[in-house]
């Protein structure tokens, strides 16, 4: 064993296993995105997640609101997504990458 070996049974810390200097709150994060509609303005969709709390969802001008658990939105995601892909292919409009926002 040279200098700069540790013996085997030395237990090893991996750096990225140290806890952060400071704690700092996650805050809430918007999804948004904004469907377009036939016959007048473009209907935005608005999810809310915010830590330790239900994830809120807005569709229109916030007058279809909903708070869901996560396996409930989970449980809507998958029963959304089948249902939807049942209908057709997706159009364009939904192919974009949506950041989040804080506010």
């Amino acid at each position: 064993m040279t200098d700069n070996e540790m013996p085997e049974s030395t237990p090893v810390r991996m750096p990225y296993a140290d806890e952060p200097d400071e704690q700092t709150p996650e805050p809430r994060r918007f999804y948004r995105l904004r469907a377009p509609h036939v016959d007048k303005a473009s209907v935005p969709v608005t999810v809310r997640v915010t830590p330790d709390a239900d994830l809120y969802v807005a569709v229109g001008s916030g007058r279809r609101r909903m708070y869901l658990t996560p396996a409930e939105a989970w449980a809507l995601w998958r029963c959304l997504s089948e249902a939807v892909a049942s209908t057709g292919e997706p159009p364009e409009w939904i192919r974009v990458h949506i950041t989040p926002t804080h506010r």
